[in-house]
């Protein structure tokens, strides 16, 4: 099913106007957000159902999209979050084995825009120059004094909870699993992590992220996971108190977001990059093992080590510009992640870190020194 197509725009809040063909239907047929170019040639689903991208209006640079379609396995989350879509040709009549729902008609069924047609190149070059902007889709006769207001009216402060859980809920490995229980904070958690931890037979429960620290401990967990999520790290300091207690009590893997946490926690600084790192192709050293692996990214924000001291090693470093991609400490059980561990690009080239979370939980169970263990 082709949803209505129109003429449309991308407007950017330094005033300039991307033209392209609206498609979907919206009430207001208008999208403000925060404006980023992901470099990925497949993984649109997954992209747009990303919780990371609440509020953001992705740009992909690869120019065909939807040729694949849309499959229920794919997605990241219940929704896409994204608040429009800006490609070159949105293809509407997808071929896939497996009985796929076109891309546009997926948008459509959300209430969210998409704008094709559009020089993507001209924008992402544009994007490199200036920096990430905010920007609205709309129909190319929308009110100027509409658009300003959405631009004006865009507040991505409390992002967080805006896909947090609202409620735990706890997920069970099939089979008997391995014993280990390990407490995800959802900042904005994507399911292939989880299904990272259930295949490895981790019993899992999901918090909401304002869960207190007493709270995590009645749970008494084996590990902590702080996972990715949208927004700034320093607009959400609330969070440091139960991030500064699992680091405390029990081996945390801090991933994207929860990276960034752990390093503000730990009195280091966040800051803003220029148009951010949102692609399937990074390459970081991993210093620990000498080798290069292929990564996905999505973030917006980067850690200074420096207020870190020596209590931290630096673990992975991005090679295209040198940001801290991951961080252990060393003597505590705490490992973080900036990329995405749980995603395909390489396309398993970072699972291990998987692994090495949950052998630094065994660990810490055989030492008998957990809070987890001690509770049970």
């Amino acid at each position: 099913m082709q949803m209505r197509r129109r003429p449309g725009q991308l407007v950017l809040s330094d005033g300039t106007v991307f033209p392209g063909t609206l498609v979907g239907e919206a009430d207001p047929p208008l999208a403000a957000g925060e404006v980023v170019f992901n470099t990925a040639m497949t993984g649109y689903q997954e992209i747009l159902t990303d919780p990371s991208y609440y509020g953001q209006i992705v740009v992909l640079t690869y120019p065909l999209i939807g040729n694949y379609g849309t499959l229920p396995e794919a997605a990241e989350s219940l929704l896409p979050w994204a608040r429009a879509l800006v490609v070159h040709d949105l293809e509407g009549l997808p071929s896939h084995a497996g009985d796929p729902w076109a891309l546009e008609a997926y948008l459509g069924a959300y209430g969210k825009l998409a704008l094709t047609g559009v020089d993507t190149r001209a924008l992402t070059r544009h994007l490199r120059v200036v920096g990430t902007l905010l920007g609205a889709v709309a129909e190319a006769g929308a009110d100027p004094r509409a658009i300003q207001a959405a631009l004006a009216g865009v507040d991505l402060k409390d992002s967080v909870y805006r896909v947090s859980t609202p409620r735990p809920y706890t997920l069970r490995p099939q089979g008997a699993g391995n014993g280990l229980r390990v407490a995800v904070m959802d900042y904005g958690v994507k399911s292939s992590i989880l299904h990272e931890l259930l295949g490895r037979g981790v019993e899992v429960t999901v918090l909401p992220a304002a869960t207190p620290p007493a709270e995590l401990d009645r749970l008494a967990p084996d590990g902590v996971v702080l996972s990715n999520g949208p927004g700034d790290p320093a607009d959400v300091p609330e969070l440091l108190e139960l991030v500064r207690h699992s680091l405390e009590r029990y081996p945390t893997f801090g991933i994207c977001l929860g990276h960034q946490l752990v390093a503000l926690a730990e009195g280091a600084r966040t800051y803003r990059l220029k148009f951010g790192h949102h692609g399937a192709n990074h390459p970081l050293l991993d210093h620990r093992r000498q080798r290069v692996v292929i990564t996905a990214q999505n973030h917006g924000y980067a850690v200074d080590p420096e207020a870190l001291g020596n209590r931290y090693t630096i673990r992975l470093t991005n090679l295209h510009d040198r940001t801290v991609e991951g961080l252990a400490h060393r003597e505590r059980p705490v490992l973080t992640a900036q990329h995405h561990p749980e995603a395909g690009p390489g396309p398993k080239d970072s699972l291990y870190l998987f692994d090495e979370f949950l052998e630094l939980v065994r660990a810490a169970r055989r030492k008998g020194g957990d809070a987890g263990a001690q509770a049970r």
